[in-house]
C-alpha cells in the first residue's frame, strides 16, 4: 500500500489502523459560520493544541460529504487542517489530528493516547506527562455547569468585576483564570469528575485501566474541560518538560460524542480525536515522501475486555519489529471480527482471549490449514520474524 506525500512520522499511526488523508480538511466559510452560531464563545482552552469547534464542524461535513456513514465502522484517519484557527507553524513542525469517528467504545482514547505516546518517543522527546479528566456525557456537563454557576454566584463578591461578567457567559472559563481570587475559588470549586452518570464512570474507568495495562503514567487534571459547545466524556493533553524546566503541550484530545445532532445528523456519530503536534527543534525538516506499507498477512482478534486491555500492547511489540496486522479492536463480537478477517482473506489470525490475557500468550493461527500454536507474548515477535513477516 503506497501513502503518497506524507510525513514519515505518521508511520507509526498506520500500525494502530489509521490512513493518511490524500489532502488536508479545508475549513470553509460555512464551518467557521456554523461554529459561531453553535456558540465557539463556549471553549475553555488550555492549550493552543485544543481542537476547535470549527475543526469538529469541517469533520463531520467531510465525514458526510464523502457518506462514510455507509462504511465499517470506526473510520479512523490523519489529516492536516488547510485553513482555520490553526497552530502558527514553525521550522520543523506540523500539526496533525487523529480521528476516529463511529465508536464511544474507551479503547478509542487508549489508541489515540499510545499511539501519542509511541510517536513522540520515536522522536526522541524528553519527560513525558499525560493529564486527563472526564466532563461525561451531556447530562453530566448540565449538572456540573449549573452546580459551579451557583458555587461562583455564592462567592460573587470575592470575584473581580472582569470576572463577574464571565461569570454570566461562560462559568467554566473562571476555573483557568489566572487572578489570584479566582485561582483561589478554583480549589474549592465542584469538579466535573464528581459528576458523571454511571455510563461516564465506567467509560473513564475503563479508559484508566488501558493507560494502566500500558504502564502510561497519568493525572488527573480537573482543570481540563475542553469546549462545552463539543466536548464530552474524557479529555487528555500530554506535555513535554524540556531541560530548562519549560512545559509545551505536544497533544490535546478528547471525546465529540454530543456534537452529530448539533449539526443536523439523524444519529449521533460518537468520536474522539487528538490533535498531535510533530516538531523536529534544532533538527532537519522532515521533508514529506511516499510510505510503502506492507498489506497485513495478519488479523488480530480479541475476546473480552480483559483481553481488550492487552490489545495495545500486542500491537506495539509488532510494531517496533515493523510487522502491520488487521484489527477490529472497537469490536466486541468474535464473529463479526471473524467476518472482516474472511473477507480480507489474511492468511494468519492472532487470536487473544480471556485466558490467554490472563497467560500472557496468544493463539497464532493459520487459516488455512487451521494448525494453531500458542506463542508467549515475550516471544511473538521472534515467532514472527522467524517466519519471515517481518
Amino acid at each position: 500500500i503506497d501513502y503518497k506525500n506524507v510525513d514519515p512520522r505518521i508511520e507509526t499511526a498506520l500500525y494502530y489502523g489509521f490512513t493518511p488523508l490524500a489532502s488536508p480538511v479545508s475549513i470553509t466559510k460555512e464551518d467557521r459560520a456554523k461554529a459561531d452560531e453553535l456558540g465557539d464563545d463556549a471553549k475553555v482552552e488550555s492549550s493552543t493544541l485544543m481542537p476547535t469547534l470549527e475543526e469538529k464542524v469541517a469533520l463531520f461535513r467531510h465525514y458526510a460529504d464523502k457518506n462514510l456513514f455507509e462504511c465499517a465502522q470506526p473510520i479512523m484517519y490523519c489529516t492536516e487542517f488547510s485553513s482555520g484557527n490553526a497552530l502558527k507553524k514553525k521550522t520543523g513542525e506540523r500539526r496533525l489530528s487523529y480521528e476516529i469517528m463511529g465508536s464511544g467504545k474507551s479503547v478509542g482514547e487508549a489508541t489515540l493516547i499510545q499511539v501519542a505516546f509511541a510517536t513522540l518517543k520515536d522522536e526522541s522527546h524528553g519527560e513525558l506527562s499525560l493529564s486527563l479528566n472526564s466532563v461525561g456525557d451531556r447530562e453530566s456537563v448540565n449538572r456540573f455547569t449549573r452546580e459551579l454557576g451557583n458555587f461562583y454566584r455564592k462567592h460573587i463578591a470575592s470575584l473581580p468585576v472582569t470576572c463577574k461578567t464571565l461569570l454570566r457567559k461562560n462559568p467554566l472559563a473562571l476555573l483557568s483564570c489566572e487572578h489570584e481570587k479566582c485561582k483561589a475559588l478554583a480549589e474549592e470549586a465542584p469538579k466535573s469528575i464528581g459528576f458523571l452518570g454511571d455510563e461516564s464512570r465506567r467509560h473513564f474507568k475503563e479508559v484508566l485501566e488501558f493507560l494502566e495495562e500500558l504502564e502510561i503514567p497519568y493525572r488527573i487534571d480537573h482543570h481540563l474541560l475542553g469546549n462545552r459547545a463539543f466536548s464530552s466524556e474524557v479529555l487528555f493533553e500530554i506535555r513535554e518538560t524540556l531541560a530548562d524546566g519549560t512545559v509545551r503541550v505536544l497533544c490535546s484530545g478528547g471525546r465529540y460524542n454530543i456534537l452529530g445532532k448539533r449539526l443536523g445528523l439523524k444519529r449521533e456519530v460518537p468520536s474522539v480525536g487528538m490533535n498531535l503536534l510533530l516538531t523536529r527543534a534544532g533538527k532537519e525538516v522532515v521533508a514529506p515522501r511516499t510510505i510503502r506499507f506492507k498489506k497485513p498477512t495478519i488479523f488480530f482478534l480479541q475476546l473480552g475486555f480483559c483481553a481488550k486491555l492487552k490489545s495495545l500492547r500486542v500491537i506495539e511489540i509488532l510494531r517496533q519489529v515493523r510487522i502491520p496486522l488487521y484489527q477490529a479492536l472497537n469490536r466486541d463480537k468474535l464473529i463479526s471480527q471473524i467476518s472482516s478477517a474472511e473477507n480480507l482473506r489474511i492468511p494468519y489470525s492472532l487470536i487473544l482471549g480471556q485466558r490467554e490475557a490472563l497467560e500472557n500468550s496468544v493463539i497464532v493461527r493459520n487459516t488455512v490449514s487451521r494448525a494453531q500454536e500458542t506463542v508467549p507474548l515475550c516471544k511473538l515477535a521472534e515467532y514472527f520474524k522467524k517466519m519471515k513477516l517481518g
